[in-house]
């Protein structure tokens, strides 16, 4: 956090930013604007930091940058556009002043900031505009190319301006016509469109109140974001961010409520953007925001409702309890927010709202902590994973909720175990816990996974999951497992992705719904569609080996080989896990693919002799390229007999088409019901 004292001026060159049609981006498609936000702020970090600048308001689609030199400030502006017209693309608008600055209760203030805002405002997606400040500046540096656009009479600014554009290659220049901004208009022409733009507002304010009262959550799904609580005290429990989620997690269970997942809403810490704003790009009519301080074994949270059209709070309460009670406070909260909007429960929603999963807070912080390890998606992760969750069991052995995070542990296999060992101690753990609970709807989906893909019974899963996805809609996990059976069985693309995509509306930021959703978009031969989302995947985690991998097939299916091969050589070589992403035989397979037959055979030999326990599924797709065919028939039937999670896609996996009439295969999905 910024602290500076009072009044402190300096004389610096200022950066503005704001991505172009933010708002009307998340009301489209909220996933791809989350998506957006990410790699705007990554690559603002990346940059403005090497160009030793510094970003002093982040306002999530924007931010106000200063540097020391007008030299330092142009150069980051066009190395932001460079960056952000690459794919994913981000439409950014950039404006740059050389003025005075000075500091206020930790605010930014000046004219040089609000020149620079109007500036900005003119700008559009892929040009930088500057001021004349600026341009006295860098004008005789043959690095940079500038040409005038115009002079511009700015809001609340006493005389014209003359603004400048970069006009090196790549850049866009704006054409007078296309200028828009933050502009005094005392024309005859601009009063006549001021008065017909009120008249519009009017009525179109007029329809709004009128269907409004026709509609407003007349049988419609109300929903509600749950911003993250400022946390106070000691918290080394981790039970502040756990009680918020808990909340969250008990209001996804009603019907009638959609729930903004808090990956999506914990974006908005520290945000300097209204509740309105934040209700419209989070399409949610409801926003719950509150406070958590602990004090030795003591619990006081505020919690309010607030209606993002008015920002008028709803409803607004406080609750000073001890540790112990932490579950009353997380079913009051909920019971009180349910109340406050109205919402008619069904029975059995009325005893989710209030259900108790455990009494044992020290049980319930174990979990939490497992939870928190789980998210991490790596061995170390699930190793502490389910030591937490096992002392949780220890503390209540009735404690069904920890035992389906140790199935998750094995089904999300990491630990080198074959499937043969983990799938039965993942079905062990989620029967206990469906013995204890038998409606708890995260068993129920780990038990239908486990059903699909080592059991292979299809209709049990399908038939079960159709039912959670009724009974839970805002439970993500069993929109994408659902949605993978539309693609895996009955070849339903369209209606799996579907599925996928209504994970992703409630989980916009996960980075397992982003490459689900790509990777099904592949098996769909959606290339270009597989492409862009698998990148998406990429700009949220780029580590995530899996998308790497996915992507270099997708790039392989283009021809794309110089690009695919890149991705692959990013992959390790090796490491404890065989149900890791490697090197290795997508190596081999992308230099068979680009007819280099020599070099596939040699990375072949290569991978067989350090790697000999590679995935046999993976090697079926070499020998296929190589036309080894009898080779690949055997590893497909290895992979069956090994129960390797992939063998699933047997009848959708493009690498396989050359196979999958062979009466080997078929009969492999006769076994699987398949067929």
């Amino acid at each position: 956090m910024l602290v500076m004292q009072n009044q402190n001026r300096r004389l610096a060159a200022i950066l503005f930013t704001d991505i172009v049609g933010y708002t009307a981006m998340m009301q489209k498609d909220e996933q791809e604007a989350v998506v957006a936000t990410q790699r705007y702020i990554s690559v603002l970090k990346q940059f403005v930091t090497s160009h030793d600048g510094e970003i002093l308001n982040d306002y999530g689609d924007g931010s106000l940058c200063t540097f020391q030199s007008a030299t330092q400030a142009i150069r980051c502006a066009m190395e932001l556009q460079r960056q952000l017209q690459m794919e994913p693309k981000v439409p950014l608008r950039v404006g740059l002043h050389v003025g005075e600055i000075f500091f206020e209760g930790g605010k930014v203030f000046g004219d040089g900031v609000n020149v620079a805002s109007r500036i900005q405002s003119l700008s559009i997606a892929g040009s930088v505009l500057f001021s004349t400040e600026i341009n006295s500046k860098i004008k005789n540096q043959q690095e940079f190319k500038s040409v005038p656009v115009g002079r511009f009479h700015f809001k609340n600014v006493d005389e014209p301006m003359e603004v400048f554009a970069i006009a090196n290659d790549g850049f866009i220049v704006p054409r007078k016509k296309q200028i828009e901004g933050k502009l005094q208009n005392t024309s005859q022409r601009g009063k006549l469109i001021i008065v017909a733009s009120l008249v519009l507002g009017i009525l179109s304010f007029i329809m709004y109140r009128y269907y409004s009262r026709q509609n407003h959550f007349a049988g419609s799904e109300q929903s509600i974001a749950i911003l993250p609580f400022k946390i106070f005290g000691s918290n080394k429990d981790n039970l502040g961010e756990g009680l918020v989620e808990d909340i969250l997690i008990r209001l996804s269970k009603i019907k009638e409520i959609k729930v903004i997942s808090n990956r999506s809403s914990n974006r908005y810490v520290n945000s300097n953007k209204s509740l309105k704003e934040i209700g419209e790009e989070l399409s949610v009519t409801s926003i719950v925001m509150g406070s958590v301080q602990q004090i030795e074994n003591r619990l006081r949270v505020t919690a309010q409702l607030i209606d993002c059209k008015t920002e008028k709070t709803i409803w607004a309460d406080d609750f000073n309890k001890d540790i112990v009670q932490v579950f009353d406070i997380q079913t009051e909260v909920a019971i009180q927010i349910v109340n406050a909007l109205k919402t008619k429960l069904t029975t059995e929603e009325k005893k989710e709202l209030s259900k108790r999963y455990t009494d044992n807070v020290d049980a319930y912080k174990f979990y939490r902590k497992g939870r928190g390890f789980w998210d991490k998606r790596s061995p170390e992760g699930y190793d502490s994973a389910e030591a937490n969750y096992k002392k949780a069991i220890e503390l209540d052995p009735d404690y069904a909720l920890a035992y389906v995070g140790l199935a998750d542990c094995y089904t999300y296999n990491l630990k080198g175990l074959s499937q043969l060992v983990a799938m039965p101690i993942a079905s062990d753990y989620v029967n206990k816990a469906l013995l204890i609970d038998s409606t708890l709807g995260e068993a129920i989906t780990t038990s239908a996974f486990i059903k699909a893909v080592f059991d292979y019974d299809f209709e049990y899963a399908s038939r079960t999951l159709e039912k959670v996805t009724t009974s839970y809609p805002n439970y993500s996990l069993a929109h994408i497992y659902y949605g993978n059976y539309f693609v895996q069985v009955p070849r339903n693309y369209e209606k799996g992705i579907n599925e996928i995509k209504k994970a992703l509306r409630l989980d916009p930021l996960s980075i397992q719904v982003n490459y689900v959703l790509g990777r099904n978009y592949y098996f769909a031969n959606r290339l270009d569609s597989a492409e862009s989302q698998l990148r998406k995947t990429l700009v949220l985690n780029p580590k995530y080996d899996l998308a790497k991998s996915t992507l270099a097939h997708v790039l392989l299916a283009k021809k794309n080989y110089s690009e695919a091969m890149k991705l692959i050589q990013e992959l390790p070589t090796s490491g404890p896990s065989s149900f890791q992403e490697y090197q290795g035989s997508l190596l081999s397979y992308a230099y068979a693919l680009s007819g280099d037959i020599v070099k596939a055979n040699q990375e072949l030999r290569k991978t067989l002799t350090e790697n000999p326990n590679q995935l046999p599924y993976n090697l079926a797709g070499v020998y296929i390229v190589l036309k080894d065919y009898q080779n690949a028939l055997s590893r497909i039937e290895q992979a069956y007999e090994m129960r390797e999670v992939s063998v699933v896609f047997l009848k959708v996996d493009p690498v396989l088409e050359p196979i999958r009439n062979e009466p080997r295969v078929k009969a492999i999905m006769k076994k699987m019901q398949l067929e």
